[in-house]
């Protein structure tokens, strides 16, 4: 029974890193990007993190498969926009 509420904990970890990164292409969700933005610049990496460690200890399978593919992506996404934040912005 827990490792189905670390598969679930891990979609939920997953989808809070990444939506506030996703909604922030749009108009209506830069307000939620702010607000996630403006909590700490790391906020979606530890998410993904999270979510990332909770798909390793969840349902084996295509699921667990499926659930570390995509927290690495997560992750994946989350590193590059804060390295991009913190070393791309600087001024020459």
């Amino acid at each position: 029974m827990t490792k189905k509420y670390c598969s679930i904990l891990s979609v939920s970890f997953f989808i809070l890193a990444v939506f506030p990164l996703l909604a922030g292409l749009t108009e209506w969700g830069n307000a939620l990007y702010v607000a996630a933005i403006n909590i700490s610049i790391f906020l979606p990496l530890i998410l993904g993190v999270l979510g990332l460690i909770f798909a390793l200890t969840g349902i084996k399978g295509k699921v667990k498969i499926s659930l570390v593919l995509i927290n690495v992506l997560g992750v994946l996404l989350s590193t590059f926009l804060v390295f991009i934040a913190m070393y791309g912005f600087q001024q020459a």
